[in-house]
């Protein structure tokens, strides 16, 4: 499996047994989101991944998705309700709490407010200074930390607000390997997050997550400036319309290959799984699609967050994903594949042409290197053969975790590169299958003053 599975834990999945089962299926990235909970709830989840660390003797990459400066309903357990009925938002302990105060500033009678990535609908018919008044569109159920969008709207609030602040000296403590920038509207929000990161003393990588119609119009520079990009599909969904998604999701994925930057798709992947053992059809077709497109990795939300089947979930993802990955055409050798990977564009020559000399001599990729940056570029041109990164540094060894196709090495001494090339060789020679019999290794040494690409023979 080379496209990469990220779960997201919480309640239904933070136990050990469930932990254990993810990493046996292939799972080496998991997810936090600083939305819901407070410090100890995430320790809680922090501890139990460290302690699969240290019973599978391996490392776990941790992201933590920060909340970012978007509307949520306060706390009050849930309310059922009708199409029909009517819902009072109010900051003042009469109606359902919301205590942004830019929410009464931004919505008007008239406009429509989605919330549950867009499964709730409600028409405001009066608004004032602490209360909002509004008609159900739909049956559903309000509950607490819920995010909410007000269509053709945005918040105009900085992307830091205190809570990401308490979020981000956490993710630093912790030695999460990414933190995903939500609602970001600009690169300029993501250079606020980094320099923040840095203050803090932290090295996170930053994945921007496309959630609003400026972040789409600004993907080029914010995907320039981001170390990846998250495809966040709920509230894109509920910001701009459903029926965009599909185009702009192919755009953006298109994009992030042109640039060499890492691509992930978020929300409702296989959603019915919240509650059912199975997924639909249309859930498998739509991430069979999802990979198709050449995306590096599928994040799975609620499904085995708070879902009732994250284990079955993620057995189902890692179906589908070996499935399309037997496929050749689809993902390495299609029409609209061929197009991106023959434009070098600023991913640079160097990994590029890495990648097609890989192709040629049917070999796969060996990277020595105590960071990413020739792993990252090659991973996003898909070749066909594997990518291994052999690295002393645990922040790069737990990184790599996310990058397509790579399969991440990690060694105390890199200077004994003769032990580590007999290791490869070795374990290339043990995988090998019928279908991929190896004569040959490409070698990418950066652990000298000077770069060395070799041949080695197996």
């Amino acid at each position: 499996m080379r496209t990469k599975i990220i779960t997201s834990i919480g309640p239904a999945s933070k136990s050990h047994d469930i932990l254990r089962e993810f990493y046996r299926l292939g799972v080496r990235c998991m997810r936090i989101n600083f939305a819901h909970g407070d410090a100890r709830f995430w320790g809680e989840i922090v501890s139990a991944i460290r302690d699969l660390e240290a019973l599978v003797k391996d490392y776990i990459c941790l992201i933590g998705d920060l909340p970012g400066p978007s509307i949520r309903l306060g706390d009050f357990g849930e309310l059922p309700f009708k199409r029909g009925s009517k819902i009072v938002f109010s900051n003042a302990g009469d109606g359902v709490p919301v205590r942004d105060i830019e929410f009464y500033e931004l919505v008007d009678e008239g406009d429509i407010i989605l919330l549950d990535d867009g499964r709730v609908v409600l028409e405001v018919v009066s608004s004032s200074w602490g209360r909002v008044e509004t008609i159900a569109l739909t049956d559903g159920i309000l509950r607490s930390g819920k995010g909410l969008a007000i269509r053709g709207k945005e918040i105009s609030s900085q992307i830091l607000r205190e809570r990401d602040l308490e979020a981000l000296r956490f993710s630093v403590e912790n030695s999460f390997s990414y933190i995903g920038a939500s609602h970001v509207r600009s690169p300029e929000d993501l250079r606020i997050v980094r320099k923040t990161i840095q203050s803090l003393g932290g090295k996170q990588k930053i994945l921007a997550k496309i959630e609003n119609m400026s972040a789409v119009k600004n993907i080029e520079t914010i995907a320039e400036e981001a170390d990846g990009i998250v495809i966040a599909r709920g509230d894109l969904g509920m910001n701009i319309g459903l029926e965009e998604i599909p185009a702009i999701q192919r755009r953006i994925i298109n994009i992030c290959r042109e640039m060499g930057k890492p691509c992930i798709v978020a929300t409702q992947i296989l959603e019915s799984m919240m509650n059912s053992p199975v997924p639909t059809r249309a859930e498998v077709g739509d991430l069979y699609g999802v990979i198709a497109q050449g995306v590096d990795g599928i994040m799975l939300t609620g499904e085995t967050a708070v879902g009732m089947y994250p284990i079955e979930a993620v057995k189902w993802a890692k179906k589908v994903i070996e499935r399309a990955e037997k496929d050749p055409e689809i993902i390495y050798g299609g029409t609209e594949q061929k197009k991106i990977v023959s434009s070098i564009g600023r991913r640079g020559r160097l990994p590029y042409g890495i990648y097609r000399l890989s192709e040629s001599m049917q070999a796969p990729i060996a990277i020595i290197d105590i960071d990413l940056r020739d792993a990252i570029p090659i991973s996003v041109n898909k070749p066909k053969h594997k990518i291994y990164f052999i690295t002393n540094n645990i922040d790069s060894y737990r990184q790599a975790h996310l990058l397509w196709g790579v399969e991440p090495i990690y060694t105390k001494d890199l200077s004994e590169s003769t032990n580590i090339i007999q290791y490869i060789k070795e374990k290339i020679l043990k995988e090998a299958s019928e279908a991929h019999i190896y004569d040959k290794l490409l070698l990418i040494n950066n652990t000298s003053n000077k770069k060395s690409i070799e041949i080695i023979e197996l």
